[in-house]
């Protein structure tokens, strides 16, 4: 782990506890080892588990060939983790217990808290706010579990152990525990080693992403698995994130609760769900987290972490001795944003020369030619390795290779003798199961899949993943030398101010003026210069348009007088702001405060582009450069800022830095709850752009007359 248990009489760390404790109670123990209290009991001693197993219950003398105590209080020695296995109005008395035995970690299998509703939150509150006043760090209430299959500790009554597992690299952290089970369940089907679990429950204490950071930190972890619902501390996960890719210990995640029904699903099991979707997407791309649409995808991908398979990049070389196989890898791989290039002409003249009528760009179909000359298949795959640039390879074999049997294992030898040769990676589409080229590829440690599209989409996931992270990781380095010292709240109730405020942070504004009568509006509209928009100045105006509150493009005087008019009588507002007419492509430019995240800083296109086709990209704040361009290269409509059909070309630069700006506001004024700039005119290379309209709404704080007040933020 991060840190190996101490000796015996030295405070251990919880959350090494929780993985690699030296003692552990089982409270509300039973003799029978099929229930609830019995089954940890009984997985550990069969295990192996070495370190000492103290069975509490007042109601035996032992249990499972151990002395079985009456309370915790009678154990004699020092207590590790305690496992509170008894009925939910118990558990405040039983944690008190481990309280005063000097417990420092507890598992909390008991349910009937949050899941069921406000009693039960409330009833929950109450035991963390126990445990936080007590020192102990708790898992639960209404968890699964823990295990780490590496020194046989299994604080679980997950069925799924009644098979045996192997350990292995990979760890789950969960936030639901039956489904949890049945990944693991998945994982051992697939020959997966899941060393290390962690069922989260209803998180009162320690959540899922601070146990990510921890299984990231094991030295036996090759990759995290994560099954997400709905996270509580967004800076926890995001640290993790960062020490898991810092680490090179790709976290792979499913996030469900994506759709409506599932987040009202989500909320029922968890008691708590906050944050939109797109928040948690963007967060997994700007931390590398590999994100999986389904569980099977997630599986697929921790597989070729398993076999050690990481791609230096997206060039892939595929082989087959199908036709219509390597069209759809082909396919698939395009889809997925890997490259298939095409090997150079010359090779493919001497592939001719060996089978004629076979297929020699790339993908390359040996064809089943193979089955009189298996030799033809080395001859291929020696020219790929020697003359393409490929960083993997993905080569399909249909039954063929588990079918005939001395076939089988002529293909399967070659092939790992060049995967060993060259250090590329290499992946076998093929039904091989119960085969001795299944054996020989397993051997070797060469992941077999049955179906090419899925093989390819495994292929992208880690491609993708090891070609970002150097990038990410240059990122993390330019934002955590930011400038992160608190802005002090300051007036933005009007248009006017807000921009005021942006102008004063390093955001380039529209020359404008404040203007409270006719006469006023036309002198500063003459200063500024013609044409002008007269915009309603009120804190209590947002939408302006639609009550008439602006007027564009006055070209003179008299047109500035009319319209202040009839700004005045739409509205009842005297006070106008004069700003002169930018021109350009429109953006939009935002700030939002994500009850998960925090700050995220979203741009879009303007116009139709953000309004109904959603055109728009989204990151947690700050960002750096990098990210700012990926995130405008992110939009469907970017071609119109590289100037699409002989238009000038937008200063994109301009756009970048201002995005950048934007974000670091996010991070150093905590009081914005949300900023809207609609829209940013940008103008073309080297022309800069403009803020054009602007609105910051401050964070609500709670009137203390109000006892309701508080509920309702």
């Amino acid at each position: 782990m991060t840190d190996t248990p101490p000796p015996a009489g030295i405070p251990i760390n919880p959350l090494t506890a929780l993985f690699e404790p030296r003692s552990v109670a089982v409270i509300g123990a039973s003799q029978n080892l099929h229930s609830i209290g019995g089954r940890p009991i009984r997985y550990m001693r069969d295990a192996g588990f070495a370190g000492i197993i103290y069975p509490v219950s007042p109601r035996y003398d032992e249990v499972a060939g151990y002395p079985c105590y009456a309370s915790l209080a009678e154990i004699p020695g020092p207590v590790d983790l305690a496992i509170i296995a008894v009925a939910a109005k118990r558990a405040p008395e039983v944690l008190e217990a481990c309280i005063a035995k000097g417990v420092p970690t507890v598992v909390v299998y008991s349910s009937g808290f949050a899941e069921t509703g406000p009693e039960g939150a409330a009833a929950q509150a109450r035991l963390a706010a126990q445990a936080k006043a007590g020192g102990v760090r708790l898992v639960g209430p209404n968890s699964m579990g823990c295990m780490n299959l590496h020194n046989g500790f299994l604080a679980t009554f997950s069925t799924v152990f009644e098979r045996d597992h192997v350990a292995g690299p990979l760890a789950l952290v969960t936030q639901s525990g039956a489904y949890g089970s049945y990944i693991l369940a998945q994982g051992r089907e697939l020959g997966l080693g899941l060393g290390l679990l962690a069922s989260t429950g209803n998180e009162a204490d320690l959540e899922l992403g601070e146990l990510i950071g921890f299984a990231a930190g094991n030295r036996e972890t090759r990759a995290v698995l994560a099954y997400v619902e709905g996270l509580r501390d967004g800076e926890a996960f995001l640290a993790s994130a960062q020490k898991a890719l810092e680490a090179a210990c790709p976290l792979l995640a499913v996030k469900v609760g994506r759709s409506e029904s599932g987040a009202r699903a989500a909320l029922s099991h968890t008691g708590s769900l906050a944050g939109t979707d797109a928040a948690y997407q963007a967060v997994f791309r700007q931390m590398g987290v590999v994100a999986a649409p389904t569980v099977d995808a997630m599986l697929d991908t921790a597989r070729l972490v398993q076999s050690g398979f990481l791609p230096a990049g997206r060039r892939i070389g595929l082989l087959t001795m199908s036709g219509g196989g390597g069209v759809l890898m082909a396919d698939d791989c395009e889809s997925y944003g890997l490259e298939v290039p095409e090997l150079p002409a010359a090779v493919q003249v001497r592939m001719k020369e060996v089978i004629p009528f076979a297929g020699v760009s790339n993908p390359v179909d040996f064809t089943a030619q193979v089955l009189n000359e298996p030799e033809r298949y080395g001859e291929f795959l020696d020219l790929m390795l020697e003359h393409g640039d490929f960083d993997a390879f993905i080569v399909f074999f249909a039954h063929m290779i588990g079918y005939a049997h001395e076939f089988g294992i002529t293909m399967a030898e070659k092939t790992v003798s060049a995967a060993r040769q060259s250090g590329k990676p290499f992946v076998m589409v093929a039904l091989t199961a119960g085969s001795a080229a299944g054996e020989i590829l397993d051997a070797a440690g060469i992941p077999t899949f049955q179906d090419p599209s899925r093989a390819v989409a495994a292929v992208a996931a880690l491609a993708h993943y090891a070609e970002r992270r150097p990038k990410l990781l240059t990122r993390f380095e330019e934002t955590a030398a930011l400038d992160r010292s608190p802005i002090a709240p300051e007036p933005v109730a009007t248009e006017f101010e807000s921009k005021a405020f942006l102008a004063r942070h390093g955001l380039a504004i529209t020359r404008e003026a404040a203007a409270g009568s006719a006469d006023e509006a036309t002198a500063r509209a003459a200063e500024i210069g013609f044409p002008v928009a007269l915009k309603v100045l009120s804190a209590e105006i947002q939408h302006k348009t639609e009550i008439g509150g602006i007027k564009l493009g006055l070209a003179d005087v008299e047109a500035v007088r009319a319209a202040y008019d009839a700004i005045e009588a739409a509205t009842g507002v005297s006070d106008v702001l004069v700003q002169e007419m930018a021109s350009g492509l429109e953006l939009i430019l935002g700030l939002k405060r994500d009850p998960v995240f925090g700050p995220m800083v979203l741009c879009g296109l303007g116009g139709i582009h953000a309004e109904v086709m959603r055109d728009v990209a989204l990151r947690h704040a700050p960002v750096d450069h990098a990210t700012a361009a990926e995130m405008l290269q992110d939009l469907a409509g970017y071609a119109l800022l590289e100037g699409s059909r002989g238009a000038e070309p937008c200063d994109i630069q301009a756009v970048i830095e201002t995005i950048v700006r934007l974000s670091h506001l996010g991070t150093r004024a905590a009081w914005i709850e949300e900023l809207d700039v609609n829209p940013l005119m940008v103008g073309p290379r080297g022309g800069g752009c403009l803020v054009a309209d602007a609105l910051i709404v401050r964070e609500r704080t709670p009137d203390v007359s109000d006892p309701g007040s508080a509920e309702n933020l």
